[in-house]
């Protein structure tokens, strides 16, 4: 058990890093976007992680359960959607322009399994030049403190499925950004001779 902890607290510094270094990429692509007045472009990716555990009824095996995760993030606006983090449960807004932004009005969506759940930001929210405003969900034990971290007090995490949509919708009814996200999940055989406990694609 001490093993598979390790391997797991190995794998998720791996995803952070990893996270740290994409947000950082994409900072530097947006900052280019805005100064050529470029209309962002679609984002994706994929993430696949793995953990390998011993079969319960054959012990001399080994199993790996996986999960795959693929999102994809499409804005038409430079106040948008900067990132979904769902360890630490929160939706980051970003503006990326050189003037205040006011919140007025616009509603984050979270729609899953069916049901929706609106979060209005505050009449007085502004997000000033460059920053970034994240919205926590009530499950993540931030406090509230505004004006740039929020708290959606009607939702306990912002994904707790495995096909999720968060959109991001103006103060006139226009959706200006969107994340998708989906998760599978299986489980392989390990061929005796394979040693891999854990991976990050």
């Amino acid at each position: 058990m001490k093993a598979l902890l390790k391997d797991y607290s190995d794998l998720m510094d791996v995803k952070v890093t990893l996270d740290m270094e994409i947000a950082a990429y994409r900072k530097l692509l947006q900052a280019e976007e805005n100064r050529l007045n470029l209309t962002p472009s679609p984002k994706s990716g994929r993430v696949r992680s793995a953990l390998s555990f011993n079969d319960a009824d054959a012990p001399s095996r080994k199993r790996q359960r996986v999960m795959e995760e693929s999102f994809t993030t499409e804005t038409n606006s430079h106040v948008s959607i900067e990132e979904v983090n769902i360890e630490e449960n929160y939706v980051a807004i970003v503006n990326q322009t050189d003037k205040d932004q006011s919140m007025k009005g616009w509603v984050l969506v979270k729609s899953a399994d069916g049901e929706s759940l609106q979060y209005k930001f505050p009449a007085k929210t502004v997000i000033g030049p460059a920053q970034t405003l994240k919205v926590y969900s009530a499950g993540s034990g931030v406090t509230h403190n505004p004006p740039l971290t929020l708290v959606f007090k009607k939702l306990d995490c912002w994904s707790n499925t495995t096909d999720v949509m968060i959109s991001l919708t103006n103060s006139e009814g226009d959706t200006v950004s969107s994340y998708k996200a989906k998760a599978e999940t299986s489980t392989e055989y390990l061929e005796e001779d394979d040693q891999r406990a854990c991976s990050l694609m």
